[in-house]
Parts: structure tokens; sequence; C-alpha cells
């Protein structure tokens, strides 16, 4: 019975660590997507004044 404990324990923690990095790691690959499309100019953006980066349509003027 003791076995089977330690079995389920690791199962749990396997899956639980897992489902952590997975979830990790597609937050990290399309930060650095858009970082990239940002870098090479495919993505128009505008810097507010709180310094964060707005991502604008293909449409919208640069300068309002």
């Amino acid at each position: 019975m003791d076995i089977w404990w330690l079995f389920l324990a690791y199962i749990a923690g396997s899956f639980a660590t897992y489902y952590l990095f997975l979830k990790a790691n597609f937050m990290d690959a399309s930060e650095k997507t858009i970082d990239t499309l940002i870098d090479n100019g495919f993505l128009r953006t505008r810097k507010g004044v709180n310094g964060e980066i707005e991502i604008l349509k293909w449409n919208d003027p640069l300068d309002e």
C-alpha cells in the first residue's frame, strides 16, 4: 500500500510540473515572437507615457 501512495504522488507531481512548465513555455514563446516581430518592423507600435507598448492596427496613424 505504501508503494502505491508513493507512485500516485509521483505521477500527480509529474503532471503538475508538466502543466506549469508547459504554460510558462507558451508564454515565453509568444513574448519572444511578438518582440521579434516588433524588432523586424512587422508590427507597428507606440510607446505610451507610462512606458507601456501598444500594438497599433495597420491603418492607425502613428501620431494622434
